[in-house]
């Protein structure tokens, strides 16, 4: 009995390949992450030179996202995300060649990182149309909580760190590791079973839809499913939110808590370990509870610490609250990603990941310049109390919608 339960609870090898495929992505994006404004900021003293280098990798998501997932849908997902490295690599060798010959511009800058952010695009919204063919439905959030562990230790802690490290030796070392990592990782995808491989059936008429019918077929399904679109939604107010206390963070940590660099830098690895602890740890509640509990339960972890934060003027109690909000935020990502790869079907399921991730990174965009605004016309605490408020709202309507979908009155 103990012995079927463990093989059941087992993941098997070709997970743990497709996990080894993601941890090295995930440092690989870190590195990449450091490097690219440290080699923007040797170029140029603009400082919207170098802003401009992360907007274009982020801003990829709301023009490719919903293109993304319609191809995630008709091609194998695994050659999907193989491709992607593969062009990823691609675009890193040709700007390693052009840091060799010390040719690098803000705008060939500018222009890499948008083409790493649409293939970083396709290749996300595809990794997720894998994991169900890898695992069964009962695996999925201990799947989903330690691919998730392994992107935010490798996307804040490992990465960014060696990126660092790595450009103090030479500005060109980043970007080689960068590729070398992504090459690994594609081989490793294409050693997956074939299952990884597998597309939706086709039409019995051969016939596909309008293009246009196609693409905003996962914003219809979602738009169909009460349960899922209010996961979306209560996402999208989790993205706005911590966007908008976020992007004041740092002057709040120098100006109420009096905290120099380093210290600020100590406040984002407390939140960094709080994610992670939350991704490792939503398995066990996921067993314990029903979905909707532990994502209400996510959200209101994920913005309520904002208030605390503005309520005191310790620093320990800030690292202590970043730790709590990161956790409930991972918390909720496990399960939210999880109960949507489990209710929606596979030959949708890139769109409908494509159209979530569309909502959230929109929403996050606003709201960090939402808090900004915010901070300036009132105060600076004003975006945490926000914060506070408005995932309270969400998890309300979230238990709201799933007690009416199982046919109770809250």
């Amino acid at each position: 009995m103990v012995t079927d339960t463990l093989a059941a609870r087992r993941l098997g090898a070709p997970f743990w390949r497709f996990w080894t495929s993601a941890a090295a992505v995930n440092v690989a994006d870190g590195i990449r992450a450091a490097a690219l404004p440290l080699i923007a900021a040797s170029v140029s003293d603009n400082a919207f030179g170098v802003a401009l280098i992360t907007a274009c990798q982020q801003g990829a998501w709301l023009v490719f996202g919903l293109g993304a997932g319609l191809v995630a849908d008709r091609y194998p997902p695994a050659r999907v995300v193989a491709a992607a490295d593969a062009l990823r690599v691609v675009m890193l060798s040709a700007l390693l060649v052009v840091l060799l010959l010390d040719a690098v511009t803000i705008p060939l800058l500018a222009g890499t990182a948008f083409v790493i952010g649409v293939a970083e695009t396709f290749r996300d919204t595809a990794s997720h149309s894998i994991l169900p063919r890898l695992v069964t439905e009962a695996q999925l959030e201990r799947a989903n909580g330690r691919l998730i562990g392994t992107e935010i230790v490798g996307n804040e802690f490992i990465g960014p760190l060696l990126g660092a490290l790595l450009f103090a030796a030479a500005v060109s070392v980043p970007v080689a590791v960068d590729a070398t990592a992504l090459l690994i990782a594609a081989v490793l995808v294409l050693t997956l079973p074939k299952a990884a491989s597998t597309v939706a059936v086709e039409r019995p008429d051969g016939k596909r839809p309008p293009l246009r019918t196609e693409l905003l077929g996962g914003v219809r399904w979602l738009l169909g499913n009460p349960r899922l679109a209010a996961v979306t939604c209560s996402g999208a107010a989790i993205c706005f939110a911590d966007s908008a206390w976020w992007s004041v963070l740092v002057v709040y940590s120098g100006n109420v808590l009096g905290l120099p660099e380093a210290g600020f830098g100590l406040l984002l690895a407390a939140g960094a370990v709080g994610g992670t602890a939350g991704a490792l740890g939503a398995e066990r509640l996921a067993e314990r509870f029903a979905p909707h509990t532990v994502l209400v339960t996510g959200t209101l972890l994920s913005g309520l610490p904002a208030v605390v934060i503005a309520l005191s003027d310790s620093p320990y109690v800030a690292a202590a609250m970043l730790a709590v909000s990161s956790g409930g935020f991972a918390l909720w990502n496990v399960v939210a990603l999880s109960t949507r790869q489990r209710e929606a079907p596979r030959e949708v399921l890139g769109r409908v990941t494509g159209t979530h991730r569309i909502v959230l990174y929109g929403s996050g965009m606003v709201g960090a310049l939402a808090g900004g605004a915010i901070a300036d016309a009132l105060t600076l605490t004003a975006p945490f109390h926000v914060a506070g408020a408005l995932v309270t709202v969400a998890a309300a309507g979230l238990l709201v919608v799933f007690l009416r979908e199982r046919g109770t009155t809250p």
